[in-house]
């Protein structure tokens, strides 16, 4: 599990990066970073590594905490990894989202409810399949 969580980040924290960058080529062509910044955008591929390569597989494939743990946890989590990488991007942005963040936070709990919802059906139907071939093989 170790292994697989660490692969995770390496591949979300370099995925990322380099996303940023191209971002930043395609919409900031004559911007020129420097070294303060570029560690700013490291900031934000960790924050994303940890969120989507270390958080959410752990929280929705290994823990066994009830729907609304997990729910509150996720959502905590990522609000403030996206509220940390706006900040880090650009403090000017941030002041900018800041006073619509309750509307981020509660689209942020109902994409969660949302996500949940068609997570947990995929995995029943999953679950089910794997024990159908199992009685399958069986006879």
């Amino acid at each position: 599990m170790v292994k697989q969580l660490k692969l995770s980040f390496f591949q979300t924290f370099s995925i990322t990066f380099v996303w940023i960058l191209v971002l930043f080529s395609v919409f900031l062509e004559n911007l020129t970073l420097t070294i303060p910044y570029i560690w700013n955008l490291v900031g934000i591929s960790a924050i994303f590594a940890v969120i989507l390569g270390i958080m959410y597989p752990t929280l929705w494939g290994f823990s066994s905490m009830k729907a609304i743990g997990k729910i509150t946890i996720s959502s905590a989590i990522n609000i403030a990894g996206g509220v940390s990488a706006v900040w880090l991007f650009s403090p000017d942005m941030f002041e900018f989202i800041k006073p619509w963040l309750l509307a981020i936070c509660v689209m942020t709990v109902l994409g969660h409810v949302i996500g949940f919802y068609f997570y947990s059906k995929w995995h029943n139907q999953k679950s089910s399949q794997k024990l159908n071939e199992l009685l399958k093989n069986k006879l």
